[in-house]
């Protein structure tokens, strides 16, 4: 395609190395958020992280009067490590769709959760009043990339082969590139790097679309365009995981490894804020906290050491071992410093 097209838009590049059916990273292969995989996630690491989202739909359900109607969506459900415990926690069943672009992470969820509606993509969804959740999706869609330049303007990173390697080579930047930079990266000095985000702005406009009334939950890591400016002087947020590590150059080995960017939380909320929806910002500890998770930990820890004082050892370390999933998701310096917008109406 390069060598036909020419110089083709990183964004373009990143949605093939991921999401192409025939060797993309999600688009075929094996389940990869799992401890065997490459990267694990909240609801990997712990139950109660679902568990203490169904605290936030129960919310919702009320909110809006319980309506019959109401729908549960999980973009990027993954394997139903997230839906599985929150289903499990309510005491009613709401229709439940999960979107899914890996086939074996489909496979898995039919399997795990025969009550839930599985599709590819969200194109056939009419709307509903409900919840939305994605958790870690918008780390992973395609971002462009574009350098600030010494005159103040901008120039956009394209992807080039230079005999069998791939290489990144500078271009003009495109007009809705340039919209998005002008928008939520003004502040960045000569030599900044920025991974544009006008795709997770779409997706954000389409699931609000989708709710007549309800909310939209989005938990990944990022921040504000204002808290992303000190990474973006350094050369921005751009990397790749594998097998649990940072790896490699994301123009080696396409379809091989995560590639991944913060998610810039001010272009979303502008995005919410636009359409009319109320929205907050939280970290996810304290959207956890405010949830119940922290008096969960004081509850298991408080059952634990009456175990220790003369019950059962093995139930002893169970409830550790559940006390410290919970001490990982809340974690100031992980899981617990990732941003979670609820946008409502």
């Amino acid at each position: 395609m390069i060598r036909r097209e020419g110089p083709i838009p990183f964004d373009r590049f990143m949605e093939m190395a991921l999401y192409d059916p025939d060797g993309g990273y999600f688009g075929s292969g094996p389940l990869r958020s799992r401890a065997e995989g490459d990267f694990l996630t909240s609801p990997e690491t712990s139950g109660e992280f679902g568990a203490t989202l169904a605290r936030f739909v129960e919310k919702e359900f009320r909110r809006l009067g319980r309506p019959a109607g109401f729908t549960l969506l999980e973009v990027g459900a993954g394997s139903g490590t997230l839906l599985s415990p929150l289903l499990g926690a309510l005491d009613w069943a709401p229709r439940t769709v999960a979107v899914e672009v890996s086939p074996a992470a489909r496979q898995t969820l039919r399997q795990a959760l025969p009550g839930v509606e599985v599709v590819a993509d969200d194109r056939a969804l009419d709307p509903f009043s409900g919840v939305v959740i994605a958790n870690e999706v918008l780390d992973n869609l395609p971002v462009a990339v574009a350098v600030r330049t010494g005159d103040g303007g901008w120039a956009e990173r394209r992807v080039w082969c230079e005999g069998a390697d791939l290489v990144l080579v500078e271009a003009p930047v495109r007009s809705d590139v340039l919209a998005w930079l002008e928008a939520h990266a003004a502040d960045v000095p000569a030599g900044g790097v920025v991974e544009c985000q006008p795709a997770a702005s779409n997706w954000m406009g389409r699931m609000i679309d989708l709710l007549d009334a309800g909310a939209v939950v989005v938990i990944d890591y990022g921040d504000t365009s204002e808290g992303l400016l000190p990474r973006r002087r350094r050369g921005g947020t751009l990397r790749t995981y594998r097998a649990h590590h940072l790896s490699q150059h994301p123009l080696d080995e396409p379809g091989s490894m995560d590639i991944t960017a913060d998610v810039d939380f001010s272009a979303l909320a502008a995005v919410a804020a636009a359409r009319g929806m109320r929205y907050r910002l939280y970290r996810q500890d304290d959207f956890l906290s405010e949830l119940g998770l922290d008096g969960r930990r004081a509850e298991l820890r408080q059952r634990e050491l009456a175990e220790a004082r003369g019950g059962d050892p093995m139930e002893r370390l169970r409830l550790r071992s559940r006390v410290k999933e919970i001490e990982t998701l809340l974690h100031p310096r992980g899981f617990g410093d990732f941003r979670v917008l609820v946008a409502t109406r």
